[in-house]
């Protein structure tokens, strides 16, 4: 039948069996069940000690406080019950019971399949059931094994929980200090509070209105986490993604960083960061130095300051800067794209690059090749060892820095060189480019090119231009030696090459030092031009009638032939730094006492035919000769003149072709005495 035992108020040591319902008074009462397994309710009682069998142990609804062991079940009922289990642990299942204290052995504590809401403390492990589980750790501080616990909560203590291997789906309160994940998934969700913790082999870790500063543990660990704020990675190799909601945290020592298909705003811990990444929206350096290197499936993203070197991935990656301005190194990225507000200043690492640019201040090559494209809106920019630069839709205004540079470059709206020695070569499909001072080569590529020079005055040596336009300033220019055909406005001085040079001259006045086989057509107008002759022998060979300057437009009374250098103390025998001028008719050349000649007799036909023989013919006999004689001598044939210079090499008077240089042919116009000067 059913037994129901009181125990007397002296206290009681008792050893039963089959007892139904055990209740002890005010004594303190030690039962002990018997090995046969018992079912029974029991209220008031101080210590139950289990038997060999299973024992199945229910708690009165008035509330109890006892030490327990060696019990399977206990029941807790409607008040609050403290179970305290023996040093010896056990296994139990505890339902209904409001604290559970572990003693010195190992408990292994299962829940019923109700729930339970469960503070423990000292226990090794706690297993859930299918029901809704809150557990509590006790105050003192617990190292605990738990799975299948829906909400765990922390203690004042220190508190290290390890989770099962079979998976666990949890919500994270306050106070756990250390939590370790099992070898299945592990999902854990941080409470509004705010959470302080170490974990590890954790793979999913969900924060939540509160602070949540994480720390992962030195093993490895690949997790997903959102709404964290403080993420700090391990010794070990971190793999960290980010959930669909997106983030906002500081992170340290991680070394794979993945976004996910929130918004992900990213700032590196001060202490310096090696970090892989790809789907972060915002990522911002810290104090120390932070190495960011782009996955390989592209990447478009806004980079903060902080950032010292930023290294593509194989796909394309788009960056835009901070408005706080960057100072950065980088390679392998594709478009960069700097703010206005801030101070950009890039370095192109050494390895080959081809990278698009706006909005960026300064810009630096690296030791490889690099090609770089300016955006659509356009840059001012200070640029140094770039090989190759190609201006976009915008305003492009390039500067060169002041190392020297070889550049090739198109689409540049203006360009100005720096302090040392700049080479600019000009692309083949045609450019029209504003070139300030400080570029010393220029060189225009396969199309037809428009330079148009500063107001600062520039100094170039030049090739391949098409057209070239002077601004303000003294201009002086140095045609190159594979000859040009060009048209110039104003250039104040220009200098032919070796080869034949070709050149108009729209606008402006301008001093031309021409070699052999160069045209010059010069503007009309009231500006004086000048034709330089430095070298007679530079320009053409006796006896020939080719290598001459051939002048068109030249305006006899206004613009001067001039003699320099060699020409000069050719010409001016005497030495008293003028010419000493006649005129004469055929066989009339007095060349000892002259120095300029103008032939009264016009020359009939051509001023270039073969040997010079119409010249000649006009010329005559020179009177009053000696071996090496010379004389310059202005003929014309009614249209134009010619310049030439007779050296009698053998004193005889007689002018053969090897004793004449023909100098210039100056087209449609007669000069006169006075177009010719000594410089």
């Amino acid at each position: 039948g059913t037994d129901v035992v009181t125990l007397g108020s002296a206290g009681n040591t008792v050893l039963l069996r089959g007892i139904e319902t055990l209740t002890g008074t005010a004594g303190t009462d030690v039962i002990t069940l018997g090995n046969t397994a018992n079912s029974l309710l029991v209220s008031g009682l101080e210590t139950l000690i289990g038997g060999v069998a299973s024992d199945i142990v229910t708690l009165g609804t008035s509330g109890n406080t006892l030490l327990v062991s060696a019990l399977e079940t206990i029941t807790g009922g409607a008040g609050t019950d403290v179970v305290t289990i023996g040093s010896v642990g056990g296994t139990i299942l505890a339902i209904g019971i409001e604290t559970l204290i572990g003693g010195t052995g190992l408990e292994v504590i299962f829940t019923g399949s109700a729930g339970a809401t469960l503070t423990v403390a000292g226990a090794d492990f706690v297993v859930g059931n299918t029901g809704t589980d809150v557990l509590t750790l006790g105050s003192a501080g617990n190292t605990t094994t738990i799975r299948g616990i829906e909400t765990l909560i922390g203690g004042a203590g220190s508190d290290l929980v390890i989770l099962g291997d079979t998976g666990n789906t949890m919500s994270l309160d306050i106070g756990i200090e250390t939590l370790v994940g099992g070898s299945a998934t592990d999902v854990l969700s941080i409470g509004t509070a705010g959470a302080t913790l170490l974990t590890r082999a954790i793979e999913t870790l969900i924060g939540s209105t509160g602070t949540d500063v994480i720390t992962l543990g030195d093993t490895p660990n690949t997790i997903t986490v959102t709404g964290i704020d403080t993420l700090t990675g391990g010794a070990n190799t971190d793999v960290v993604f980010t959930g669909s909601a997106g983030v906002t945290m500081t992170a340290s020592g991680v070394e794979f960083l993945v976004g996910g298909s929130g918004t992900d705003i990213v700032t590196l811990g001060s202490a310096g960061n090696t970090l892989f990444t790809r789907g972060i929206d915002t990522l911002s350096g810290g104090a120390g130095t932070d190495w960011v290197f782009l996955g390989d499936t592209g990447v478009t993203m806004a980079l903060g300051s902080g950032i010292e070197l930023l290294i593509g991935g194989a796909a394309t990656d788009v960056v835009s800067l901070g408005t706080s301005g960057s100072t950065l190194v980088t390679r392998a990225v594709e478009t960069l794209i700097g703010s206005a507000a801030g101070t950009d200043v890039i370095t192109l690492g050494d390895t080959p690059n081809t990278i698009t640019v706006s909005g960026v201040d300064t810009l630096t090559g690296g030791a490889s090749t690099d090609i770089v494209f300016t955006g659509a809106a356009g840059v001012t920019m200070l640029a140094s060892g770039v090989e190759y630069l190609v201006g976009g839709t915008g305003s492009d205004v390039v500067t060169l820095g002041a190392a020297g540079n070889t550049v090739i470059t198109r689409g540049i709206d203006t360009m100005t060189g720096g302090a040392g020695s700049d080479l600019v070569i000009l692309g083949d499909t045609g450019v029209t480019m504003r070139a300030e001072s400080g570029i010393e080569i220029l060189v225009g590529g396969a199309a037809t090119d428009v330079v148009s020079l500063g107001d600062g005055g520039s100094t170039v040596l030049l090739r391949g231009i098409e057209t070239l336009s002077g601004g303000t300033g003294n201009d002086v220019i140095t045609l190159g030696d594979t000859g040009v055909t060009m048209s110039v406005s104003g250039i104040e001085t220009l200098t032919g090459g070796a080869g034949t040079d070709t050149v108009s001259v729209t606008s402006g006045s301008i001093r031309f030092l021409g070699g052999s086989n160069d045209s010059l057509s010069l503007a009309s107008g009231g500006g004086t031009d000048t034709v330089v002759y430095s070298s007679f022998t530079d320009i053409s060979a006796l006896g020939a009638n080719t290598g001459f300057i051939s002048v068109t437009n030249f305006q006899t009374g206004t613009d001067k032939v001039q003699l320099t250098g060699t020409a000069r103390t050719t010409a001016d025998k005497n030495g008293d730094a003028a010419l000493t001028t006649a005129t004469a008719a055929t066989n009339g050349v007095n060349i000892a006492g002259n120095e300029l000649v103008s032939l009264s007799s016009a020359v009939s036909g051509s001023l270039t035919d073969a040997n010079l023989a119409n010249f000649r013919t006009a010329l005559g006999t020179l009177t009053n000769s000696s071996a090496g004689a010379s004389t310059l001598v202005l003929a014309n044939n009614g249209t134009s003149t010619g310049l030439y210079q007779v050296v009698d090499t053998n004193g005889d008077g007689q002018v053969a072709a090897s004793e004449v240089r023909l100098l210039g042919v100056y087209n449609g116009t007669v000069l006169t005495l006075s177009d010719i000067n000594l410089g």
